[in-house]
């Protein structure tokens, strides 16, 4: 490993331990455990059911997005998702979005890892991203909640990097080679080889986009996209009904997409401290006190880890790989792609 990655490691774990020392320097441990023993668990259940229904809407919606490319079976793309999921809960750097590149390209030989990857970059990046922001958006104008001006420039920020990664991914569909040499152009400080390089990963990304050119699949993805966030919402407010807590079904909401962006910051595998971080602050802006908070992240961490996880180590099983050998191919195509 070399010492970009393991600084890029102790980095992730020095943050996670400095969001964890924040959110419990506050707790009475006591009534954390009294706040843990006190809540209603078979509220899980229907929580955890729609934290794996969104991991199958995950796998439908990626069937449209890689549809102009081959018809792949959904059992391939489920498999895929699962495990590389599971990835981002267990390995270092964030190597998920990789290895699930990796784990389908590896079971359906029609697509390549840079179209594969392709495709998750734009649902990421762009789908993912206007999806939360859309919900949030509506519950502002729903709801008179009070935001300072640093929250209002990170959602300006957000809608910028999402519109800016739309309108480049149509650019590259619509002319790739194009794309790809107006782009070394505007790199002619990079060495040759590295702009010759740059130009054909364009070109090999935007097969992976083609799903953009039909109006159809837009509109396929752009609804998978809504339900799955509709139903990670309303998973959070069964774990809310586990604890206890008043609070009015929007502020589901505002937690699902306070801790997406609290997850982008960069920590131990699981999002550990991170994850807590954005489901703590989001609960006191709701009025719940810090020992309730805490508890709540813990369960509600617990409850999309363990099934995602699970789930991701059942496919691995089931396709014959290995941890290990994931994460070698992963950092082998993060390297290529950070060329």
């Amino acid at each position: 490993m070399g010492n970009r990655k393991f600084w890029s490691i102790i980095l992730g774990l020095v943050i996670s331990a400095i969001f964890l020392f924040l959110i419990f320097r506050n707790v009475d441990f006591k009534d954390l455990g009294t706040a843990l023993k006190g809540a209603n668990y078979w509220w899980l259940i229907p929580n955890i059911f729609f934290v794996v229904l969104a991991m199958f809407q995950r796998a439908e919606r990626w069937k449209y997005m890689v549809k102009p490319i081959a018809d792949i079976t959904y059992g391939k793309l489920l498999s895929a998702t699962c495990i590389g999921f599971m990835a981002n809960n267990v390995l270092p750097l964030r190597l998920g979005e990789f290895v699930r590149a990796y784990a389908l390209a590896r079971n359906e030989k029609r697509i390549t890892k840079s179209a594969s990857l392709a495709t998750i970059f734009i649902e990421r990046m762009v789908f993912d991203l206007l999806a939360l922001l859309l919900i949030l958006s509506v519950i502002m104008m729903i709801v008179p909640i009070k935001v300072d001006k640093q929250f209002k420039i990170g959602i300006a920020l957000s809608l910028l990097v999402a519109f800016v990664g739309l309108i480049f991914a149509v650019a590259v569909v619509m002319k790739p080679e194009g794309s790809g040499r107006l782009l070394t152009k505007y790199l002619f400080f990079l060495p040759e080889r590295i702009r010759g390089i740059i130009s054909q990963t364009v070109i090999k990304f935007s097969k992976g986009l083609l799903f953009l050119k039909n109006p159809k699949y837009i509109v396929w993805v752009s609804g998978h996209t809504l339900f799955l966030w509709l139903c990670m919402g309303i998973s959070n407010i069964f774990v809310f009904y586990a604890f206890g807590f008043d609070l009015p079904i929007y502020a589901s909401y505002v937690l699902l997409v306070v801790v997406s962006i609290s997850i982008l910051i960069p920590s131990s595998p699981g999002f550990i401290g991170v994850y807590h971080g954005g489901v703590v602050w989001t609960l006191h802006f709701f009025g719940i006190g810090p020992d309730e908070a805490v508890s709540c992240a813990i369960v509600l961490h617990a409850a999309q880890f363990i099934p995602i996880t699970l789930m991701g180590f059942a496919y691995l099983y089931k396709e014959g790989l290995t941890l290990k050998q994931l994460e070698k191919e992963a950092l082998k195509e993060n390297e290529t792609d950070a060329s």
